[in-house]
């Protein structure tokens, strides 16, 4: 990528002057910006950089809106393994497709090798920023809880473990009344049926935030991401982690030794709170939430016994001003239209001057030739334009027809996943209920026939001595635990039986659910692949177009620029 020293447009390929105004061409310090991906993403700014790639702002020039595009490093792209954990990111983000996980609309790889991934542009303020300012309010903390909760429950729910949670892939948009979350960066996700790229053993996550069983490098389940949340929470709440040290330190302690409360930072925390982030971070699986639509639950009722002001659970989106225009775009975000129409009217200048460089009518033939040339190549650039916008509408259209149709059945199968988690508590507590009455029978169940068996002869219609009541008494008591804990299993049991039932019939709809939602996006998945395969041949062929006519214009801006009277107005051909 080339940029003119006097104008500042872009070009490929290797062009020496600038076809606008004639000015020397030098090369960009970063070739991706102006460069368009994928026939419509038009590349504007550097905004990042991480462990894996880049990440540059882009213009989304079908439906005019930014977007986020991650470029993965090149000198990681030669390895299969790097190239497939980085894709991976679009697969669990699009396999989730929930509003609390952020939306990756495309993703492939350019002709010249990059591979990249689109991703809705967010406007806000990562975690861990927030963080860094102090310790969070507790109402505020919890509410960001429940939709980091929510979006991590439908993950698991689809067999996706994001392996990474922590502040900085968390972020908060701007826009809403309330905090609005965006969790992100699923590179390091593990779902269920992939083919592993990581050794056995190998240890991936971050160590301040990293789970006992991930540390220890053993197989991990949603448990490590319930762990990290816990962590998270923690810090939100105290404005610190729970855990402090160099790695092998925080290793160390993430595997031993046992988190103090949030409370013992800052006091203010009520128990209920320190109960629910101390279980969080239990040292193992199965001592933390069953899931985290059960952890969702109990944020929920907590928010609902403490609410403190009249903002609804779910954040709103606010009713933002338009933004103001930024005036003419500039040779790099323009959009295809917009340079066929600057083309265009630079032909027309180019024309008008003819008359002025050759006033006796004594114009070069290869002058009106190559002028005519540069007219057909816009006309044909002009409807290579339209079919590659044609395709990108069709297959923006298609996509998001399948979005809506997946979160449609995301929401259902996330209701369906709460009743079966309520159900679930239910069940373990009948279970708890049962166990206990049937520890409490056997207990007195040898008691009961001693105590029977001691009661001595006694005659009706005579006074009972002390020894007989004493002895009837004893006999009775354990005769009431007996009853009541036959009465227990009797009752718990149906209960246990109808629970069962449900939890079944939850489970069998969940699949049902899950089964559409799979085959959902991998037909949307088929044939949007035809739809960007058909995109991409357009627009090689489109940029191809585009460089034949800087070629044919250089020769022609060079010779009206021989003439010191035109100059001036070959270069105003450039804003025309």
């Amino acid at each position: 990528m080339r940029v003119c020293e006097i104008c500042g447009a872009r070009f490929r390929g290797n062009p020496e002057t600038c076809p606008l105004d004639g000015g020397a061409l030098v090369e960009l310090p970063d070739p991706l910006l102006g460069r368009t991906v994928a026939g419509r993403f038009v590349i504007a700014e550097r905004i990042g950089a991480g462990g894996m790639g880049v990440v540059y702002r882009a213009r989304h020039e079908v439906v005019g809106r930014d977007v986020a595009i991650k470029f993965l490093s090149p000198d990681l792209a030669f390895e299969p393994a790097n190239r497939t954990r980085f894709l991976r990111e679009a697969r669990a983000a699009n396999r989730i497709n929930h509003e609390h996980i952020i939306d990756i609309t495309d993703f492939g790889e350019t002709d010249d090798g990059l591979v990249y991934l689109v991703m809705e542009f967010l406007d806000g303020t990562p975690l861990n920023v927030a963080i860094a300012r102090g310790a969070m309010p507790l109402e505020r903390t919890m509410r960001i809880a429940l939709q980091i909760a929510q979006a991590m429950a439908r993950a698991h729910e689809l067999h996706v473990v994001h392996r990474d949670l922590k502040p900085d892939n968390i972020y908060l948009l701007k826009g809403y009344q309330g905090d609005f979350v965006k969790i992100l960066d699923f590179g390091l996700a593990h779902m269920r049926g992939e083919l592993r790229v990581t050794a056995t053993g190998a240890v991936f996550g971050t160590p301040e935030y990293i789970s006992p069983e991930q540390a220890r490098g053993a197989p991990i389940g949603p448990g490590a991401d319930l762990y990290s949340l816990g962590v998270v929470l923690f810090e939100m709440l105290t404005g610190q982690l729970p855990f402090q040290g160099s790695t092998p330190d925080l290793i160390l302690k993430h595997l031993r030794e046992p988190a103090k409360a949030p409370s013992f930072h800052e006091p203010s925390v009520p128990p209920e709170v320190d109960a629910m982030i101390l279980r969080l971070l239990e040292k193992e699986p199965e001592r933390r939430h069953a899931s985290a639509y059960e952890l969702a639950a109990e944020i929920q009722d907590w928010l609902e016994a403490n609410r403190t002001s009249s903002t609804s659970v779910s954040p709103q989106p606010e009713s933002l001003p338009p933004e103001d225009a930024d005036g003419e775009p500039t040779q790099e975000t323009l959009t295809g239209g917009q340079l066929v129409d600057r083309w265009r009217q630079r032909v027309t200048v180019l024309r008008s001057l003819v008359p002025r460089a050759h006033p006796a009518g004594q114009a070069p033939d290869w002058l009106v030739e190559a002028l005519d040339s540069i007219a057909e190549e816009v006309d044909a650039l002009d409807v290579l334009r339209h079919d590659l916008m044609s395709r990108v509408t069709v297959a923006s259209s298609q996509q998001e027809e399948a979005r809506q149709a997946q979160m449609r059945i995301g929401h259902a199968l996330d209701q369906l996943a709460s009743d079966a988690a309520r159900i679930g508590r239910q069940l373990t507590t009948a279970r708890e209920k049962v166990e206990e009455a049937r520890a409490r029978l056997a207990q007195v169940g040898d008691a009961l026939t001693e105590a029977w068996s001691k009661i001595p002869a006694w005659t009706p219609g005579s006074e009972p001595s002390d020894a007989v009541l004493e002895t009837l008494a004893e006999a009775g008591a354990l005769a009431t635990i007996r009853l009541e804990s036959e009465r227990t299993i009797r009752t718990e049991g149906k209960s246990l039986q109808t629970l069962e039932r449900e939890h079944t019939d939850l489970r069998f709809q969940m699949d049902q659910l899950k089964g559409r939602l799979g085959g959902l996006s991998a037909m949307s998945e088929i044939d949007l692949e035809d739809l960007r395969a058909e995109a991409r041949n357009l627009d090689r062929r489109l940029q191809d177009r585009l460089d034949e006519i800087v070629k044919k214009a250089s020769p022609v801006v060079k010779h009206f620029m021989g003439f010191s009277h035109l100059r001036d107005e070959v270069r105003a051909a450039h804003g025309g």
